[in-house]
Formats: structure tokens, sequence, C-alpha cells
């Protein structure tokens, strides 16, 4: 059995959404004030990380040790590298990875699983590709599956972007994500990571941004998966 199959939701489900800002949750929570006869077998609570991979591990670890949530829900707002993609989409991260940890070298950025003799990626977490085993039953609402990594500085820089994508599948840019997924993947906590296409990685344009249209958009999506868990309970 794997560990998809193993998960089942409890009643009464312990739900925590969490985001990297208040900006990004306000809307949804908005919508299930209005509307928390429709959730009654979920116990809802939200939960802001603050932003990038330290505060975000942090605030998830201590979230998981003192909350217990049977399940979290990360939202939040992402840049897309494919400009065929529509800003303000919603889609649903399969996979997550710490996109710059490792070294420039030779035309490459190699990761930190492949720079270090002293790490051994078979016997411990690859912080590269860390697979959400849960998402088979929980896109509920079946938004798109994409590969994302997560960064400590926003990509800009053309050449830094090739490097990225040149031996990666990486569809978002976030730089919360990867917490989410270690904590959760170390603790035993099913998650998912919600997430809306704000703007193209690069464009620094910020009149070209879609913030309004981001937001509703993960607030209506979030919704949607909300009613979806609470069906399922």
């Amino acid at each position: 059995m794997t560990a998809a199959q193993e998960f089942r939701p409890l009643r009464l489900m312990k739900v925590v959404i969490t985001s990297a800002t208040e900006k990004e949750t306000i809307q949804l929570k908005g919508k299930i004030v209005e509307s928390s006869a429709n959730f009654g077998a979920l116990s809802i609570h939200f939960h802001t990380s603050g932003v990038g991979l330290l505060a975000a591990s942090f605030s998830i670890t201590r979230l998981i040790y003192e909350e217990k949530p049977d399940f979290i829900i990360q939202l939040g707002i992402a840049g897309c590298f494919d400009t065929k993609m529509d800003l303000g989409k919603v889609v649903i991260v399969k996979e997550d990875g710490v996109g710059d940890q490792g070294v420039e070298e030779n035309g490459r950025f190699i990761d930190l699983f492949e720079s270090s003799p002293l790490m051994g990626s078979k016997e411990q977490l690859n912080l590269k590709k860390m697979a959400n085993p849960h998402l088979k039953d929980l896109n509920f609402t079946f938004l798109e599956e994409v590969s994302a990594c997560t960064v400590n500085e926003v990509t800009t820089q053309p050449h830094r972007i090739d490097l990225l994508l040149k031996e990666n599948n990486f569809a978002i840019e976030t730089m919360e994500g990867a917490a989410l997924h270690y904590c959760c993947l170390q603790l035993g906590i099913p998650f998912v990571q919600i997430r809306a296409i704000s703007n193209y990685i690069g464009e620094r344009d910020k009149t070209k941004w879609k913030f309004s249209e981001a937001f509703n958009n993960l607030a209506i999506e979030g919704y949607n998966f909300m009613e979806s868990l609470n069906a399922a309970q």
C-alpha cells in the first residue's frame, strides 16, 4: 500500500490553510466565514508563515508540533516559466525542490546532491524533487499538476532562467513551496500546494503582472477545493 493509499480523511478534520502573506488568503477566509455551514466536517484554521524558505520552514514545523493539523494546504501566488500558461491560472504542485542550492559550474547549475561528495541522495530526502505522494487522492478539483522550484532569490536574469530549466521541467517558481513539502514529508502530514500564477519569470514590469486576477482565482479555487475536501469526509 502506498503512502497516498494510506491517507484517509478524518471526521472533523483539522485543516490549516497556510500562506506566506495574509494577502494570499484573505479573500478565501472571507468566503469561508460567510458560508461556514458548508464545511461542517472540517475544523479550518489560517496560518501565515512569512516569506522565504527559512521563515516558512520554521513556522510550518512549529505549526505541526503545536497545532497538530491533520492536513495542510499552502495557498499562494507564483511566477511562471511557461509563457503559454495564462496569468491568473491556478495549478497544484506535484513536486517541489530547492532551485538554487548547489553550484553554478561550466554552464550548468549542479544541485547539492551532485556537487557534494558528502551528500548521499539515496539516504537523504532529495531536495530537488520532493513529490507529493498524496496528490493522486487529493487533487479533488482536477487542477493542472505542475513541477515547481523554490528559490531564495527571485529569478530575473535570462542566463539563470536557462540554467534552471536546462535539466528540469519546472513550470512555476515560489519562495516557500519546498518548505511545505520538506516539513510535511519529514513529519508525515498530508498536504497540497495550490498556486495562482501572477507573473512570468523575468518580467520585472509589474504593470504586466496580474495580482488581482491571481488573488481572486486563488480564492475561488481554494474554496472549491475546501468544498470537495469537506464532501469527502
